[in-house]
């Protein structure tokens, strides 16, 4: 689909109401002008609400475990408050926003990884919904829970389901905005462009590092797999002047 970009917005940045706000208002804007897919998650909120109900949030390797008590709270907090809370910032900034999850209209199946409970891969986007949604004018918001092939409810990686998303469209760009302003540097500046091929001897000489990895990996496999560019951004700083690092071919 021609000029799409497909944003997800970190869970952190939810906590941050004024970041929060200028991303709607901006995102809302563009949307008017081109086509947009909003993907979220919402750790903070997930956190929050199973302490709330007393359920202990249990993490294997920094990943989150997912089990039979958690999965309805993730589930309220996902589609309830923070879905809720994104697209109806964007209808008071006069977005047509409708607020969805993966799961609905068998949009994205995925793969259960056992190790972490309810958690699931994505390996398969049914465009349909989506595709109907967007070609109406509308602008989908898309809560990270999804289905594995039996109908199982999963919990799901936003980055994965927003990467996958935009593969399947061949999304003009893909941009994940986080509280962090790109790639940085061994001088710990950002770095404002990133070739796929020079990826491997960035890891290596240990420029990017940690948790940085597998989300530049991702990125370059978004690239690959059809995606113009993808956007590595600072939250705080907006979608309408992006500051951070851009990942191309």
């Amino acid at each position: 689909m021609k000029n799409l970009s497909v944003v997800k917005f970190g869970g952190s940045l939810t906590k941050n109401p004024q970041a929060k706000n200028k991303f709607l208002k901006e995102l809302a804007a563009i949307s008017k002008k081109q086509n947009a897919i909003l993907v979220h998650g919402g750790g903070p909120e997930i956190n929050s609400l199973l302490g709330a109900l007393k359920i202990e949030s249990k993490f294997i390797n920094g990943l989150r475990y997912t089990d039979e008590q958690a999965i309805d709270a993730v589930e309220m907090a996902l589609n309830g408050k923070v879905n809720g809370n994104l697209t109806g910032g964007l209808i008071k900034n006069k977005a047509l926003a409708v607020g969805i999850c993966a799961k609905d209209g068998k949009s994205v199946i995925c793969r259960r990884v056992k190790e972490l409970g309810l958690v699931g891969e994505p390996q398969k986007v049914n465009k349909k919904l989506i595709e109907t949604l967007l070609n109406a004018g509308f602008l989908p918001v898309i809560a990270s829970i999804a289905q594995d092939a039996k109908g199982g409810v999963l919990n799901v990686n936003a980055d994965s389901l927003a990467s996958i998303i935009a593969s399947a469209f061949k999304a003009q760009r893909l941009i994940f905005l986080t509280d962090v302003a790109g790639v940085f540097d061994k001088n710990k500046q950002t770095i404002k462009e990133i070739k796929i091929k020079n990826i491997a001897g960035l890891i290596k000489d240990e420029t990017i590092t940690g948790g940085m990895i597998p989300k530049i990996k991702g990125c370059a496999d978004a690239v690959k797999k059809g995606v113009k560019e993808v956007w590595i951004a600072d939250g705080a700083a907006g979608i309408k002047n992006i500051k951070g690092t851009v990942i191309k071919k």
